[in-house]
């Protein structure tokens, strides 16, 4: 199985499963609503893009560019194909494709308190299995929630992810993500 990416446009067929994997997969809380990303990758200041095993789709990736960044937004593969390797290989062919870039993404930081610490736990054990490790920060986001800031680069500065965020929102970046970030102590 080898698998292959597709930038595509924001009419691609590809969409109505791209929708009804992001609504399945993602937490309400968690979801920016399609029409901003949508309208931001047409800004050329992100881009959607497809994950195939052959002519199959089984997942996709938004990721938001700057200069310097790529920040991987969302990545999910279809629930009825997850188990099947595919999350690994995605990473990998993010890697790839990003290879001149500062890569990062943002992963749940376990906490006893939280209800689905198992799950942040296991998380955040598959991307470093997969190279991606503690930057140095976490951001602090709505609820309180606290998200670790992972990279296959090692430290990043946290600067970069929060211009990339202001730029990305705007003005909406209020409602959508009132950010903080601190220094990471552990």
């Amino acid at each position: 199985m080898v698998l292959k990416v597709e930038k595509i446009s924001t009419k691609s067929q590809d969409f109505k499963q791209i929708k009804r994997v992001y609504e399945e997969v993602f937490p309400k809380v968690e979801r920016i609503p399609l029409w901003l990303l949508k309208m931001r990758a047409n800004e050329g200041k992100a881009e959607f893009c497809s994950l195939y095993d052959e002519n199959e789709w089984v997942g996709f990736f938004y990721t938001i560019l700057t200069k310097k960044l790529a920040y991987i937004f969302f990545l999910a593969v279809d629930p009825d194909r997850q188990g099947d390797g595919y999350g690994s290989q995605a990473l990998e062919v993010i890697k790839e494709r990003y290879q001149d870039y500062t890569m990062g993404l943002s992963s749940e930081r376990p906490s006893p308190e939280a209800p689905n610490n198992e799950q942040r736990i296991r998380r955040q054990s598959f991307y470093e299995r997969n190279g991606f490790t503690k930057a140095g920060f976490y951001s602090i986001e709505k609820g309180g929630v606290r998200y670790d800031f992972l990279s296959p680069q090692g430290k990043v500065k946290p600067n970069l992810y929060v211009d990339l965020m202001a730029e990305f929102f705007k003005q909406r970046q209020a409602y959508y993500l009132p950010l903080r970030v601190e220094k990471d102590d552990e």
